[in-house]
């Protein structure tokens, strides 16, 4: 099985640096340029099964790369859950939540964001997502998705070292494609 993994188009939150979870931001001109750049470079490739996250951005970007396979939306996939720091900026969050700023540094993958979730939730998740498609294989698969989802699920292939989530860079139009053969996950391209 192959994974063509996308993370959306850019949106006016990520121009504006602000932390974007189920806030439904909306693709800019860029990000719709990035997404058509996609569909160029996945020209001939053929999806069995197209999975997304619940959000405007993440399907404005599946169907612009390819409108003629069913979308399966999964919760999954969602962003993490940034509650109460949902589309701020980092500075606005110091300012107005300045003790769960705080914990948040602290203990920035336990800490469950008030109204939100925890990093560790996030993975939780993600496992859940990628022990499924384990046992579901198709030929050819995309995934469009979000940053945050596409560190954690290299940290999954990596023995679920969630430590490593910072060690990847996963930027807006980006294409990764990874491989599962033989009980074995495979990052081809980041």
């Amino acid at each position: 099985m192959k994974i063509f993994l996308v993370r959306h188009g850019e949106t006016i939150s990520n121009v504006e640096k602000r932390y974007c979870g189920l806030y439904e931001a909306q693709l800019t001109d860029k990000g719709i340029k990035q997404a058509e750049k996609l569909k160029e470079d996945l020209r001939g490739t053929t999806f069995q099964k197209i999975y997304l996250s619940c959000t405007h951005r993440c399907k404005d970007t599946a169907d612009i790369i390819c409108s003629t396979v069913d979308k399966i939306q999964d919760e999954r996939l969602n962003e993490l859950n940034f509650g109460i720091f949902d589309n701020k900026t980092y500075d606005e969050i110091q300012k107005k939540y300045p003790e769960e700023c705080e914990e948040w540094q602290k203990s920035w993958k336990e800490y469950i964001i008030p109204q939100g979730e925890s990093v560790v939730q996030a993975f939780e998740r993600v496992t859940s997502f990628m022990k499924e498609l384990e046992n579901n294989p198709g030929e050819n698969v995309l995934i469009v998705t979000h940053g945050g989802i596409i560190r954690l699920m290299y940290c999954y292939i990596l023995d679920g070292n969630i430590d490593l989530y910072w060690k990847f860079a996963s930027y807006n139009g980006g294409l990764s494609i990874l491989s599962f053969e033989y009980n074995n996950w495979i990052i081809e391209k980041i």
